[in-house]
């Protein structure tokens, strides 16, 4: 196998090591260790704070950054400045790199990360003209990029050619399967309507079912407020706050089930992977990629509304914690994301050198 000189362009979000919350950056870090463990020269383009075995060009802290317009394109700028210390270029930011990709004389990979809808809200600003200049551009630019989705769901909404290549993670991270049911069904994420918080709290109350709720409230404390913090007595309902990831491990391992009614077309929520690799069963919305994800009836269940997520709350002794396990080491195992990247990377370096 040739050792490939590989770049990877992260966002300003957040730092990208082991201890992101953000799925996006979780990924990235997962991508560039497993790459480097395959003896391959890794660059990062990521925020100051990041902590990776690659190579790493720490750009701007997140904190000022990430929203503003130079933020938004200063890892893609630094990377391809850089070209020329690279075989390949793995772009996790999509929109502003696919404007230029046209430009290099390597071939660069844009994995999307979001529903591909999402393309499209960048052209509705700041006027009409914009928005006709990048249709009447967008499929040619998308030409000099190779596009990669983490789901069947985002391909087929895509119309050009595309490869599905799973997110994974490094599954002897996560603890093996217990036998022991947990006392408690989870909720695991950003605290927002987005993502389902209430509608989780709402199914285990009428399944007589405790439920734990863990993560953040980036942008929207209001939403907390008005809708979650009155409902949590610290008994059947109880919110622990943000985890790290020794902490996030027992938390899901713990857990009877991981509640997902997800509100929004999630691409490959990232928390459903975890709770599978911990032998955990899902709940989750039958929207989006969460029928790639758990097989219903198997590894958990698939459901549409509040009512059908209570009742099977109350199925899930069906559950095998095993089979769940066994799910994320077929499809969602780090090592076999990394080894289909690298096929494809090398694939696009001995074209691109073929003329």
């Amino acid at each position: 196998m040739k050792k490939l000189r590989i770049a990877q362009i992260g966002t300003l979000f957040e730092p990208i090591s082991d201890s992101s919350t953000n799925g996006l950056s979780q990924i990235v870090h997962i991508l560039t260790e497993e790459l480097v463990a395959l003896g391959h020269d890794v660059t990062l383009y990521a925020p100051l704070g990041s902590r990776t075995s690659a190579k790493l060009v720490p750009l701007s802290s997140f904190e000022h950054a990430s929203e503003t317009d130079l933020g938004k394109v200063l890892t893609i700028g630094a990377a391809f400045a850089d070209w020329r210390n690279f075989d390949v270029i793995h772009d996790h930011t999509r929109f502003f790199s696919t404007m230029f990709a046209h430009l290099l004389p390597i071939p660069m990979v844009s994995t999307v990360h979001h529903p591909i809808i999402f393309d499209e809200l960048h052209w509705h600003y700041p006027h009409d003209d914009y928005e006709r200049f990048f249709r009447a551009r967008w499929e040619r630019l998308l030409q000099s990029v190779t596009t990669v989705f983490a789901s069947q769901f985002q391909k087929a909404e895509f119309k050009g050619k595309a490869e599905v290549i799973y997110s994974g993670l490094p599954l002897d991270k996560w603890s093996t399967p217990h036998a022991d049911r947990g006392h408690y069904v989870g909720f695991l994420g950003a605290i927002n309507e987005s993502k389902g918080t209430r509608q989780a709290v709402d199914a285990a109350l009428l399944a007589g079912a405790k439920i734990v709720i863990a993560g953040t409230m980036f942008e929207s404390t209001e939403y907390f407020r008005q809708k979650i913090e009155p409902l949590i007595d610290n008994d059947r309902v109880k919110f622990i706050g943000p985890v790290n990831f020794e902490q996030k491990r027992r938390f899901l391992a713990d857990a009877k089930a991981m509640l997902l009614p997800i509100q929004w077309d999630d691409p490959m929520p990232t928390v459903a992977m975890e709770s599978l690799a911990s032998g955990t069963p899902v709940i989750g919305w039958n929207r989006s990629s969460m029928g790639e994800i758990v097989e219903d009836g198997k590894s958990g269940f698939l459901v549409s509304s509040v009512e059908e997520m209570a009742s099977r709350i109350k199925d899930l002794h069906q559950i095998d914690n095993r089979e769940c396990r066994a799910r994320a080491e077929r499809l969602f195992d780090s090592k076999k994301m990394a080894e289909n990247y690298v096929a494809l990377y090398q694939r696009l370096v001995e074209e691109r050198a073929s003329g």
